[in-house]
């Protein structure tokens, strides 16, 4: 296996950015990368997301059916010749539940995780590993509002990420503008905040943004490119994830006041204790 210069000769001067091409080198037989591919419903799009993944670094592919009831995994099974496990769940759990089986599957120093459904493009998966490897960060969110997007993004979306943005800000001076975005790069250490997770469904991803900045990992945004959906129908319900954005928003502020003995012990640790054991029944 060797590095293909021209891609990443052509990541660089499409994005202007540096991308370490000699770090890159003297990793590539050391470094071992997982990418999970949570899966539901993408049958007309599964097939070319894996075949585009890049050969840069040994990799497994793991790929989890999260109770699809179209022809997914018949398109998975056609795929020769990859390191590719196939996870199935028996029944819709949601894409947190699916990214919690691939982050329990996962064996490698990086864990990327990336969509379905053709919006994310896999040849950009180097630019998500590069600040892990140079830089010292411990989670990578590739950003739509920092590279190129073909995508305009629902007004619903971009108001929940400015909520979230602006509360991580406040609360733990880490910004992250594209939050929702599912586009990541995880260093194995700081895997631990998939551990004991409240919202396996559509509030993981920030919960795990407001969990890692608590904890103290260092988080950037680097730029990618989004595609306009081309197949299928985005299974995203509005109502529930603006829920789980204001709990997680409510969870983290109670933690970040306890720190600052802002209230009484006894009365924080009810507060806190009520609300863990509510949204626990909830989600």
């Amino acid at each position: 296996m060797t590095i293909k210069n021209s891609g990443i000769k052509e990541l660089k001067e499409k994005y202007e950015i540096d991308l370490d091409l000699k770090r890159f080198i003297e990793l590539q037989d050391q470094l071992f990368i997982s990418i999970i591919i949570p899966l539901y419903n993408e049958e007309k799009s599964i097939k070319n997301i894996i075949n585009r993944i890049p050969n840069y670094f040994k990799h497994e592919i793991i790929i989890i059916d999260d109770g699809s009831k179209d022809n997914s995994v018949k398109e998975v099974l056609k795929i020769k010749n990859k390191n590719l496990s196939l996870i199935k769940h028996n029944e819709n759990k949601g894409y947190g539940a699916a990214i919690l089986t691939g982050i329990k599957h996962a064996k490698g120093d990086i864990i990327i995780t990336i969509d379905s459904d053709g919006q994310h493009n896999p040849e950009e998966i180097p630019i998500l590993i590069q600040p892990i490897l140079t830089n010292g960060v411990d989670i990578v969110v590739g950003s739509r509002y920092k590279g190129k997007s073909n995508y305009r993004v629902p007004l619903h979306t971009r108001a929940g990420e400015y909520v979230v943005n602006r509360s991580l800000w406040y609360l733990f001076h880490q910004k992250v503008g594209n939050n929702q975005s599912g586009f990541r790069a995880f260093n194995k250490n700081s895997l631990k905040i998939f551990n004991d997770v409240i919202f396996s469904k559509f509030g993981l991803c920030t919960e795990i943004l407001f969990k890692a900045a608590y904890n103290g990992f260092k988080i950037c945004e680097v730029p990618i490119s989004l595609n306009e959906r081309k197949h299928g129908v985005s299974y995203n319900k509005v109502i529930e994830i603006f829920k789980s954005i204001n709990s997680i928003i409510l969870l983290y502020f109670l933690k970040k006041i306890r720190i600052g003995n802002i209230i009484p012990r006894l009365i924080w640790q009810r507060l806190y204790h009520n609300l863990l054991i509510y949204l626990k029944r909830l989600y």
